[in-house]
């Protein structure tokens, strides 16, 4: 299955930045893409309706159906948005509700992208949508998705399509995952108030006196598996308590950090089939100056595009392959 887990944070210098995992069993055709201005984007696979957008945005995706397939980016105003997946949660309809569009799931993070600038706008954009229950020919069906966006505020805003309808949560504490819901995932957090990096206090038992093993012991309790809760519960403890980035890089650097505690390596975790779910690629982008960073799993080294420097009224796509190779610096 397809995992993922995100979060937003804030520099000192007012930056906003996000930054998320991909996890899954087998890699598409994913590259870094330039969707330029005015770039035509299906709402269906099945239609032949092609929507031209006003904004330019840069993020992984894939270009294997009509119409790139962003899993995650940033646009020209500095809204970022990603997909991640929610199995046995996501609902989607088979037809178009009075009054909306029907959209693939797939192409959500594209057209909000192209056409929002604020959360506010996101909100509104979703409302006017009817996630439909089509499918692609990269899967062979439609994933069950849920949404993430941040905007140049650094408000962060979940959103789920779920039996109910359409679940907005705003104000959140800019961490996701997979399933459950978001509501949950909050509502979980209460039985880990406990946990700090401070160190416990040494106890006494008659004469005897009990010390921790070491230092760490504060955080005793997290869970260190890969289950999505899991996942959940140690990018919020390490949001929560690593020092607050003093700028892009830093927050780069602070971003991929966090996230290594959740990044999967090949084989421990297995799917049904004996197949392994690992962590594909690592991301970071910022909403102040619309750089794209990212690191793939055969390659640990950060590379970076920069959406502004590129001809953003381009009539084409614009790609960047990664280098699969582990770069490594000699010093001597």
């Amino acid at each position: 299955m397809l995992g993922c887990s995100s979060l937003s944070i804030r520099t000192t210098d007012e930056q906003t930045l996000f930054a998320r995992t991909m996890d899954f069993t087998i890699e598409s055709d994913s590259k870094v893409v330039i969707v330029p201005r005015k770039y035509g984007i299906r709402l269906l696979e099945g239609n032949e309706l092609i929507i031209s957008n006003p904004y330019a945005f840069i993020g992984m995706g894939s270009t294997e159906l009509s119409s790139p397939v962003m899993y995650d980016g940033v646009n020209e105003k500095g809204l970022i948005g990603a997909m991640l997946y929610y199995a046995s949660f996501a609902t989607y309809s088979d037809k178009a509700k009075e009054g909306t569009r029907g959209i693939n799931p797939i192409y959500v993070v594209s057209q909000v992208l192209g056409s929002c600038v604020s959360i506010d706008d996101v909100i509104n954009k979703i409302s006017t949508f009817t996630l439909l229950n089509e499918a692609n020919n990269i899967l062979g069906f439609a994933p069950p998705l849920h949404y993430t966006f941040t905007d140049t505020s650094g408000e962060t805003v979940v959103i789920e399509p779920d039996q109910s309808g359409i679940t907005i949560h705003r104000h959140t504490i800019g961490v996701m995952t997979n399933s459950p819901g978001y509501e949950w995932h909050q509502t979980n957090l209460r039985a880990y108030i406990g946990v700090t990096p401070n160190p416990p206090h040494d106890i006494t038992m008659g004469d005897l006196t009990l010390t921790p093993f070491g230092q760490g012991a504060g955080a005793l309790g997290i869970p260190g598996d890969f289950t999505p809760s899991a996942r959940f519960l140690r990018v919020a403890y390490w949001k929560k308590y690593t020092n607050q980035a003093k700028n892009e890089v830093d927050g780069v650097t602070t971003l991929f950090h966090i996230l290594s505690s959740v990044n999967i390596p090949k084989g421990v975790v297995l799917n049904k089939e004996g197949s392994p779910d690992y962590t594909i690629y690592t991301s970071a982008m910022c909403a102040q100056s619309k750089n794209y960073y990212f690191k793939h799993y055969d390659n640990s080294r950060i590379a970076v595009v920069s959406l502004l420097k590129e001809d953003l009224n381009s009539h084409d796509l614009m790609l960047f392959e990664w280098d699969r190779q582990q770069d490594i610096k000699p010093l001597n």
